[in-house]
């Protein structure tokens, strides 16, 4: 995988920073008044591989990184020989960006492989009306599957707590690639989507570290595949963390990810499963000192318990065998979100929730459904290589599995839940 250099992460404008965005110091040059873009285009436009987020039954959305001021599109279909385009437009405008492209793809065909290329055109941009467009590049073609309602039979994976610890990335992407190919061996439908669930970041600085840490993750040279990147196939879904919401620029984040929707809570069917992600948000009082009272949430947690009670009651949910909370802080024990206790737990249990699947803690831990827990909840490890964890989900009929990894590749639990009923 192409990675980002990452003293190329401190080279912004002002006006760019004043605005609320950061370019690095080549976009920024060719944007500033009465500087010109580089002549050439660079010999390579692509920051890497492309990454699927904000999966479903009809669409995905296509995150590719690049590497200066370009525009971009993807072209897509159930062939290698593709024949169908999408571009981003808004308000009229086709995108320009210096750091990331993205495009949703809609209107697809449930439980059905799909091929696609991005394209990408470097753009000399000198003024409003002295724009050159250089030769367009494209990606290799990847495929991945839309996810499907329909089928008995289901696995996913969990990360969490990853805090930007290169060797625990590198590690865990070694991890993913074994659990993918367990799937395929296991003959499920797809290896299911990977939720990255919190605290991906220790703080929000620059738009650079977001593009590095979500589009570019480090992976192991000895990874097979590696050079398709960690989700060119399998799509990510990111969970929102507390660490995830502090840094100047943690408003920015919203141009790297995608969810349902745009929300940071969401249902997201596959197979069997109805997958209710929540955003639990942060750790500590929105008035505690420190934070210049730019938080709200409190009120976030109740408006999303007034979500949830609609959202519980869609076909999607209901018809499915399992459902299965994933939210960054948990729900009960130590260091657990008291907020989404409150306003969740109560229609989460009415809901008959086989599981939450948390992080926060930094600690492994499973706790059963008992008299004071109504549904079982599973906490991953923490950012370190020796407590960090892989999170494997599989559901066969009444049973999901959780099979819980070190980054050495050893099992250091198994946790068999039945659906309740």
């Amino acid at each position: 995988m192409l990675r980002m250099n990452r003293r190329d992460f401190f080279g912004w404008s002002s006006a760019a920073l004043a605005a609320g965005f950061s370019l690095n110091a080549v976009d920024a040059k060719a944007l500033a008044v009465g500087q010109s873009a580089p002549e050439e285009a660079p010999p390579t436009i692509f920051g890497g591989p492309p990454v699927l987020q904000s999966p479903s039954s009809e669409g995905i959305t296509i995150f590719q990184g690049v590497r200066g001021i370009s525009t971009g599109w993807v072209e897509y279909g159930t062939t290698k020989e593709l024949g169908q385009r999408a571009d981003t437009m808004r308000h009229g405008l086709l995108p320009l960006n210096g750091l990331v492209q993205r495009v949703r793809l809609e209107n697809l065909k449930s439980d059905t492989t799909y091929f696609y290329r991005v394209g990408v055109a470097p753009i000399d941009f000198r003024g409003a009306y002295k724009i050159t467009r250089h030769p367009d590049q494209f990606s290799p073609v990847y495929s991945f599957r839309t996810l499907s309602d329909s089928r008995k039979r289901a696995g996913f994976l969990v990360i969490n707590d990853t805090h930007e610890n290169m060797d625990t990335l590198r590690g865990l992407s070694g991890l993913l690639a074994a659990a993918r190919t367990r799937h395929a061996e296991a003959k499920l439908p797809t290896s299911g989507p990977l939720f990255w669930n919190g605290d991906i970041f220790n703080d929000v600085r620059n738009d650079q570290q977001i593009a590095a840490n979500v589009l570019t993750p480090p992976i192991a040279s000895d990874v097979p595949g590696a050079e398709l990147g960690y989700a060119s196939s399998t799509p990510m879904c990111f969970v929102s963390g507390n660490h995830d919401v502090r840094g100047i620029h943690a408003r920015s984040l919203d141009m790297f990810v995608d969810t349902p929707l745009g929300l940071r809570h969401a249902i997201i069917r596959h197979g069997p499963i109805a997958f209710i992600v929540l955003d639990t948000g942060e750790d500590k009082p929105d008035l505690a000192p420190g934070y210049a009272r730019l938080g709200a949430f409190d009120v976030y947690r109740k408006r999303q318990a007034e979500w949830l009670e609609q959202a519980l009651r869609d076909r999607s949910v209901r018809g499915a065998r399992h459902r299965i909370v994933i939210q960054h802080i948990p729900m009960w024990g130590g260091g657990s979100c008291e907020g989404a206790r409150t306003h969740w737990a109560k229609q989460l249990a009415e809901a008959k929730v086989t599981a939450v699947i948390s992080g926060h803690t930094h600690q492994y831990a499973f706790t059963p459904a008992g008299a004071d827990v109504p549904f079982a909840q599973l906490v991953g490890g923490g950012p370190a290589p020796e407590s960090a964890t892989l999170i494997e989900g599989g559901v066969d009929g009444e049973v999901l599995t959780l099979t819980v990894r070190g980054l050495d590749g050893k099992v250091r639990g198994v946790h068999e839940v039945k659906a309740p009923r």
